[in-house]
């Protein structure tokens, strides 16, 4: 883990050996041997050597290694620490970082209003995708929260609508009609790119999800645990996110509509019932969504392509040295499953290529691939909300899981969720 730690930084490093050394170092004395932790959470031991006027730092690892980072890559603490040793306590703070922004609620118009988050370091010029999110109970800053990593990295707006919470089939419409509200009034204020919007929703409002995304023919959907119609698939050429929570009686429900929507859909079973995953799988799903039909339509896309590498590449590389399954997972979707060009498709396939020696890592994306097949083959079968789920059978769904489990006993993450399934679950 530690190799891997000092790789990413180094990584990093070419991304920031240019910027000019403005005067030199305000101070040459280096700091004392210590941990130094990313604002992603990577850690790496190391002296620095000098803070410069524009924020370089240059740390040096145990082994000799150097390499040189904005200041705006170090934890708030680190931020301080480096202030306080290089320019004295009273000296003026460097460039802060930049982070999303959480507005709201934001009137749209006299029947409808909505939360919203603009991602960390938005240009208002560049054409941006959106995610239009319905929390099954009404808009909730809180629940924006979980998209903040996805969104910063995808450069994407999230809104919410307040007054859209959907308890059922007969609210589609007014969900639509509140949705369609925030989006006009989001393109009065920002540039938003029409072949990037994306649905969401959790619940019941995945049920709006899907249909907003049919009505508009949209880029895609993210939900989460959620209900569904048959008549809402097939109306759009999206790309479909399915989160399913392993004790959640709509874990059948989500795996049966993946399998509607076929190789434009995927199933990703998470630990939990119907509340949100964690911002770590939602962040998966988000790149997994966006990604699919970014480079389908490529050739109308580029700039935004150019725009979404150039957030991603260092990310991923950065993610390898703290989840090197997630990491795993996200650069086989890209070479697998996306038409990658150029220099972004070989710094992928040289990541995925050096994951590929890792153990855990390997065993991780099998175990996913194993969940897919589990989910499409037997979980699909009883995808109608609305029968008893007396089918299922408690004895026969043990022993799948168990042969799951121990076909892929290297693949630590997913052992609970192995275990959560071999469980029968109620509406």
């Amino acid at each position: 883990m530690v190799t891997y730690v000092i790789m990413i930084f180094r990584l990093l490093a070419p991304f920031l050996l240019g910027l000019p050394m403005i005067g030199g170092a305000l101070d040459i004395k280096p700091t004392d041997e210590r941990s130094w932790t990313s604002t992603s959470g990577t850690k790496v031991t190391a002296i620095a050597l000098e803070l410069t006027r524009n924020g370089s730092v240059e740390l040096e690892t145990p082994d000799g290694r150097k390499m040189t980072l904005g200041i705006d890559h170090f934890t708030k603490a680190d931020q301080d620490f480096l202030e306080k040793h290089f320019r004295g306590s009273d000296a003026p703070a460097g460039p802060p970082p930049t982070t999303g922004i959480h507005r709201g609620p934001i009137k749209a118009d006299a029947d409808t209003s909505y939360y919203l988050y603009l991602p960390k370091d938005f240009d208002k010029s560049v054409k941006s995708p959106v995610l239009i999110w319905t929390q099954s109970d009404g808009a909730k800053k809180e629940t924006l929260e979980r998209f903040g990593k996805a969104a910063d990295l995808l450069g994407m707006i999230i809104a919410s609508p307040v007054e859209a919470r959907n308890q059922g089939r007969v609210t589609l419409l007014n969900n639509l009609v509140h949705s369609n509200d925030v989006l006009r009034n989001l393109r009065k204020d920002f540039t938003i790119n029409s072949g990037a919007i994306h649905y969401g929703g959790n619940d019941t409002g995945a049920a709006a999800a899907f249909w907003n995304s049919s009505k508009n023919k949209s880029a895609g959907t993210f939900t989460v645990s959620g209900f569904f119609t048959e008549e809402m698939t097939g109306a759009n050429e999206g790309y479909h996110f399915m989160a399913g929570g392993t004790t959640s009686a709509n874990r059948y429900l989500t795996a049966w509509t993946a399998d509607k929507f076929g190789e434009n859909g995927t199933h990703y079973l998470y630990e939990g019932g119907r509340e949100m995953p964690e911002e770590e799988d939602v962040t998966v799903g988000m790149i997994w969504m966006y990604s699919q039909g970014l480079y389908k339509k490529f050739s109308s896309r580029t700039e935004e392509a150019k725009n979404f590498e150039k957030r991603i590449l260092p990310w991923i590389k950065e993610l390898a040295g703290t989840s090197e399954e997630d990491a795993a997972f996200l650069t086989q979707t890209l070479a697998r499953e996306c038409t990658l060009r150029g220099n972004f498709k070989n710094e992928i396939n040289q990541l995925r290529a050096q994951l590929e020696r890792s153990e855990a890592a390997v065993a991780h994306v099998q175990g996913r691939e194993a969940l897919d097949e589990f989910s499409e083959d037997e979980l699909s079968k009883y995808g109608n909300l609305y029968a008893p789920l007396n089918e299922h059978a408690p004895k026969k769904f043990e022993r799948m899981t168990k042969r799951l489990a121990g076909k892929n006993p290297k693949a630590k993450e997913l052992q609970e969720i192995f275990k959560q399934l071999a469980k029968p679950t109620h509406r």
